[in-house]
């Protein structure tokens, strides 16, 4: 008889979609019938064959059958839910956003108006030392200065001054906060970035927004500012 064993895992937690178990399961179900009939046709009259293996077999089939509609179900309440999504996503473009990331983008357009980049820190415990840097796209430290050494959430804006009192390039810049606890040892510290959304692809099955080279998801935002 048909070994169903391989349509159930397969149609249930294989990789394909709903919509390919589905004929995968009907194929196999004509099969199976094809076989059920020849088999009766062909039985000893003497010895007939158990009819409760019939009934396992069917019993199997309408599971898998129910499985495959659910998934079929919820791959279109998916589809559903992207699409209401993908409709609003267009008005993120041009908002600034907080997210987690290092980099930012300084733009300043003249000497009258300076462009700054806005970071924010979280230090999860009070440290002996904290010290943020600012490096350009090429890892050369541009600027620094002591940071918080309490336990909490800071906020940094950079207005693009170097250490020697000039005026940084435009161009990708980074932070980085340098932090060592009573013993001396390296802490973690959090960063987040306050970016533009430049783009949205659409490509893969979450859209990832640009933020000003720092690739994230919807839920990595922490925060949007109107501009």
């Amino acid at each position: 008889m048909v070994d169903i064993a391989g349509i159930t895992s397969g149609s249930v937690t294989g990789t394909g979609s709903a919509n390919n178990s589905a004929a995968q399961l009907a194929d196999s179900f004509d099969d199976f019938l094809t076989l059920l009939t020849t088999q009766l046709q062909h039985q000893d009259p003497t010895d007939p064959m158990d009819s409760n293996q019939f009934t396992e077999q069917l019993v199997q089939f309408s599971s898998v059958e129910q499985q495959i509609k659910t998934n079929q179900n919820l791959e279109t309440l998916t589809n559903i839910t992207l699409m209401n999504q993908q409709h609003t996503l267009p008005s993120y473009l041009g908002k600034d956003a907080l997210v987690p990331g290092l980099s930012g983008q300084l733009e300043t357009t003249s000497a009258e108006n300076p462009d700054t980049i806005e970071w924010r820190y979280n230090i999860p415990y009070e440290v002996s030392q904290a010290t943020i840097e600012v490096r350009n796209q090429y890892g050369d430290l541009v600027y620094s200065e002591p940071a918080e050494t309490k336990g909490g959430t800071f906020d940094f804006v950079w207005n693009g001054q170097d250490n020697f009192g000039g005026v940084a390039e435009n161009g990708s810049y980074s932070m980085q906060i340098t932090a060592l606890d009573e013993e001396n040892s390296p802490v973690d510290v959090g960063i987040a970035v306050r970016g533009e959304i430049r783009s949205i692809d659409l490509t893969g099955s979450e859209p990832v927004f640009d933020v000003d080279g720092n690739l994230v998801y919807q839920s990595d935002i922490v925060q949007l500012f109107e501009k």
